[in-house]
C-alpha cells in the first residue's frame, strides 16, 4: 500500500516542482524584460509580480529581496555555462586552448543577450555587496575551472610551464572581463563575440608553450643537436654536450 501511495503522490509531486519552476522563471523573465527599460535599481517589486501576473506576496515566496532574483539569474546562467563546459568533455579534448575559447564565446553569447541587462548587473554588483559577493564567488569558482584545463594543457606540453596555471587562469579570465567592459563602454554596435575572439587571438601566444626549432632540441638520448655540435666541433671537452644548460 505504501508503495502504491507512492506512486500515486510523485506525479503530483513532479507537477508542483514544476509549477514552482515555472512560477520563478516567469518572476526572473519579467524582472529581465523591466530591465530592458531601466536600471535594476529603479525597478520595484510591485513592477516585477504586475508584468509576471503574479500576487505580490508570490515573489517573496521565491526570492527575499529582489537582488536575490538576480543572484538566481546569473547562477542559472552559470549553470549553463558548466553544462556547455561538460559537454566539450574537456579531459578528452586535443586543445584545452579551445576548449577555454569555446566556453568564453559561449558566455559572450549569453551576456550579448542584453546590453542592459549586462550593464543593470555591472551595477548592481557595485550597489549590492551580497551581489558582488555572489559575482567574485563565481569569478573564482571560473577560475578554478580554467587552472584545472591550463594544468592539463601543461602536462601535454600546450601552455608555458614557467608561469603557474593559477596566473595563466587568472589572466584568461582578466581577459573576458576586459573585453565585456570595452563592449559595454566603447563598443556597443559590436558584437561581443568578435571582441572576444580578437581578444584571445591576440592574447595567445603569451599563453602557449615556446615553439623549439628542430635544430634546438637533442636528436637522441646522448646525443645533442647538429648546431651545438659544429659550435663545439674544436672543444677538447670530453662530451660536446657538456654545457647545454641544465633543465
Amino acid at each position: 500500500m505504501e508503495r502504491t501511495m507512492n506512486q500515486l503522490t510523485r506525479p503530483y509531486a513532479n507537477r508542483r516542482e514544476r509549477r514552482r519552476e515555472e512560477t520563478r522563471q516567469r518572476l526572473i523573465q519579467a524582472a529581465l524584460a523591466l530591465m530592458h527599460e531601466k536600471p535594476f535599481d529603479q525597478v520595484t517589486v510591485e513592477e516585477i509580480t504586475e508584468r509576471a501576473d503574479v500576487a505580490k506576496g508570490t515573489f517573496f515566496t521565491y526570492f527575499p529581496t529582489k537582488e536575490h532574483l538576480l543572484q538566481a539569474y546569473i547562477r542559472d546562467m552559470t549553470d549553463e555555462v558548466y553544462e556547455f563546459l561538460e559537454s566539450l568533455q574537456p579531459e578528452q579534448a586535443p586543445s584545452q586552448w579551445e576548449v577555454l575559447r569555446q566556453v568564453m564565446l559561449f558566455i559572450a553569447q549569453r551576456d550579448a543577450r542584453s546590453l542592459q541587462i549586462t550593464r543593470s548587473i555591472m551595477v548592481a554588483c557595485c550597489q549590492s555587496h551580497e551581489l558582488r559577493k555572489q559575482v567574485l564567488d563565481i569569478i573564482k569558482e571560473a577560475t578554478e575551472y580554467a587552472r584545472a584545463g591550463f594544468e592539463l594543457g601543461q602536462r601535454t606540453g600546450e601552455f608555458r610551464t614557467d608561469v603557474s596555471a593559477d596566473e595563466l587562469a587568472h589572466q584568461a579570465v582578466r581577459l573576458y572581463r576586459l573585453s565585456q567592459m570595452e563592449w559595454m563602454m566603447e563598443r556597443e554596435d559590436e558584437p561581443l563575440e568578435r571582441i572576444v575572439e580578437r581578444v584571445l587571438e591576440f592574447y595567445k601566444p603569451a599563453f602557449l608553450a615556446p615553439r623549439t626549432p628542430n635544430t634546438d632540441v637533442p636528436t637522441a638520448e646522448g646525443t645533442c643537436d647538429t648546431t651545438n655540435q659544429a659550435n663545439k666541433k674544436n672543444s677538447k671537452e670530453d662530451s660536446p654536450c657538456d654545457e647545454l644548460p641544465m633543465s
